[in-house]
């Protein structure tokens, strides 16, 4: 998308075209026209930058961009805000600053906010996106960098004012980088809602298509609910790679399996193809979405038990200590190195293998996190099936520990009404160990893969924290191990 950046500062726009590098981004030079200054009459950040981003949509019908940005005092009732720039009567950084301490200097209170608003006008229709940076008013000017009020805002994590940091350093944090990360994950959103519109075409053969709106979840595909005439359907699209992952011929007959059983919505359209897989809506609240205390434990304990005594089996087992094998080479190939702090829980773990490996094999959905349990008016129903096969069934009680340890605590004594033996503690803290280890390696793949950028989600860290919680839940297995 070519998009007007309405501003003559070679440093916005520098900032611009770095974040939002899927994008062209011009500016108003590079209009090579005469155009008039727009007056800031506005009130706040929202008015002012509304009224420079729609007189250059309007004179050149493009995409358009405008921001205003300033600095809000907790102690003066966030002033000076939008007078930021004409605080003092010459208006020069310098009289700024010391009109400011003035202004606060029998104030105790010296928090403040630096506030930068973009407004994005596409289409006829306005977007605004708030980017905030906190800190502290200090009396004292400390460093030679940046400009305003940069040398008296003070960062008490970074022990910096803004005026001290380098130019890189500063864009890391700033309000703008944070208010132009917000408008990136939006234009984001709107490549994808056309990608779908696109392949929904494809598959329904209509123009008569409308999204609705984003399911949330899933850090990997994405699923839109989409109206197609009066009928809604859930649309997902894989993720990138997501077929390292998820052989898509098993999961398809894994989904007619679980259509038998009819706890989920019927799937009108799967392509092993593409991975992209269409199904009717059903009207429902995914439990991730509702607090835990609230979570039905006796029905998805049910509804588990339904799943691993069906009289069929899968066509696939799990087979998690040589999925963990492929997932581990996945990382080596890309050039890491798995380390030591991982191989050292990982060997402790293997420890166990021969004999979790040994135990009775069940039809399993194989990711029974919260987020796959949908309440709906007829009923707990599940879904997601990428990972569905044959492995001990405490493995998707273990599953359901995905966002607390004490969620997959309370559902395996509701499973087992109350009666849990210490082998069936010991399969389920060593199920949710290999989990970790197993999401260890994903995490590094994807940021391998440069999704850590693409989604601004560190996955290092996230790899880290799998790390840690492998390791702790290792040893509360050991609490129970009697082998």
């Amino acid at each position: 998308m070519k998009i007007l950046f309405a501003t003559h500062n070679n440093n916005k726009l520098r900032e611009a075209r770095e974040i939002l590098k899927n994008h062209i981004i011009i500016g108003l030079s590079d209009l090579c026209v005469n155009y008039e200054e727009v007056e800031e009459t506005g009130k706040t950040f929202f008015e002012n930058a509304y009224l420079k981003a729609k007189y250059f949509y309007d004179k050149y019908d493009l995409p358009t961009i405008a921001d205003d940005t300033g600095i809000c005092c907790y102690a003066l009732n966030l002033m000076p805000g939008v007078h930021s720039k004409r605080l003092s009567k010459s208006g020069n950084d310098f009289d700024n600053i010391n009109k400011l301490l003035m202004m606060l200097e029998n104030k105790r209170d010296k928090r403040a906010y630096f506030s930068s608003v973009i407004c994005f006008i596409f289409n006829n229709k306005t977007y605004f996106f708030e980017g905030k940076l906190e800190g502290l008013i200090i009396n004292e000017l400390r460093g030679n960098n940046g400009f305003g009020y940069d040398p008296i805002f003070y960062i008490e994590k970074l022990n910096k004012t803004l005026a001290e940091l380098e130019a890189n350093e500063k864009n890391e944090i700033s309000h703008r980088r944070d208010s132009l990360d917000r408008l990136e994950n939006f234009l984001k959103e709107i490549k994808m809602e056309e990608k779908i519109l696109l392949e929904a075409k494809k598959v329904f053969n209509t123009d008569k298509i409308e999204i609705m709106h984003r399911l949330l979840g899933g850090m990997s595909n994405v699923t839109y609910v989409i109206k197609v005439y009066d009928k809604l359907y859930t649309f997902r699209y894989p993720g990138e790679k997501a077929e390292y992952f998820v052989d898509r011929s098993v999961e398809e007959k894994n989904i007619k399996l679980f259509e038998k059983l009819g706890v989920t919505n019927k799937t009108t359209y799967f392509s092993t193809e593409t991975g992209i897989k269409v199904s009717e809506y059903i009207e429902g609240t995914s439990l991730n979405l509702i607090s835990n205390e609230k979570y039905p434990f006796e029905d998805v304990a049910m509804l588990l038990k339904k799943i691993h005594n069906v009289e069929w089996k899968s066509d696939n087992d799990y087979n998690p200590f040589k999925r963990l094998e492929k997932y581990e080479q996945y990382c080596i190939e890309k050039g890491f190195v798995l380390p030591k702090s991982y191989l050292n829980i990982r060997d402790k773990f293997f420890t166990y293998k021969d004999y979790l490996q040994s135990l009775p094999k069940s039809f399993a959905h194989g990711d029974s996190q919260p987020s796959n349990f949908i309440i709906t008016g007829r009923g707990l129903k599940v879904v997601d099936f990428e990972f569905t096969g044959n492995i001990d069934h405490i493995y998707d009680i273990a599953c359901f520990a995905n966002m607390r340890i004490s969620d997959g605590e309370k559902l395996l004594e509701t499973y087992y009404f109350g009666d849990v033996k210490d082998n069936e503690w010991f399969r389920f803290y060593s199920w949710r160990c290999f989990q970790c280890l197993q999401w260890f390696n994903v995490a590094v793949f994807k940021h391998l893969i440069g999704m850590s950028e693409l989604l601004k989600i560190n996955f290092l860290k996230v790899s880290e924290h799998y790390l840690d919680l492998a390791n702790e839940l290792y040893l509360k297995a050991q609490t129970y191990n009697k082998l």
